[in-house]
């Protein structure tokens, strides 16, 4: 999946649940970061795992309890971004999501289909699909930055958010 929707798919969500959108922004940033293991030419890794990032996050976590409290749900945000683009990919090809505990990949490929004809039917596919890990460098790798419809979906979902916010510096800076 492309980085775009990495991230707006849990800086929406965090919006939607109250988060300032600063707090939502620097948390979303953190979805893009499993990614980073395409700069090492191997793609979907160990930081593609939720055990993996789960020992990442869980003595951040407690850390930022015991000395920086106020921090404490921004380390929950951060894993909840982090965790939204492993889910993501999951739907979207092999993951070692469940790694060192499930030494295979994971790729949930799930489609609803419908026929339309004299007698119109549905069809739905959910498939488990599994393959060994490998975590081996490639020579080179390919891999969408932005696609026309991962912009277009973002734009899309954003727009409420925009136009509220031109709608509130609009009337603002009109009655002061």
């Amino acid at each position: 999946m492309e980085p775009l929707l990495h991230f707006v798919i849990p800086f929406l969500t965090l919006l939607l649940l109250g988060t300032r959108p600063k707090a939502a922004f620097l948390a979303s940033l953190l979805a893009l970061t499993p990614d980073l293991d395409a700069l090492l030419l191997v793609h979907r890794s160990f930081t593609h795992s939720i055990i993996f990032i789960s020992a990442i996050f869980v003595p951040v976590i407690l850390t930022l309890n015991k000395f920086k409290p106020e921090l404490k749900n921004f380390g929950f945000m951060g894993f909840f971004a982090v965790a939204s683009h492993l889910l993501l990919d999951v739907f979207a090809g092999y993951t070692p999501i469940f790694w060192p505990l499930y030494n295979q990949s994971i790729w949930i490929s799930l489609d609803l289909t419908a026929h339309i004809g004299s007698l119109p039917s549905f069809a739905l596919n959910l498939t488990l699909l599994t393959e060994p890990i490998s975590f081996s460098a490639v020579q080179s790798l390919d891999a969408p930055i932005l696609t026309g419809s991962g912009l277009i979906i973002s734009l899309i979902v954003l727009s409420p958010l925009f136009l509220k916010l031109t709608l509130r510096h609009h009337y603002k800076t009109r009655f002061e």
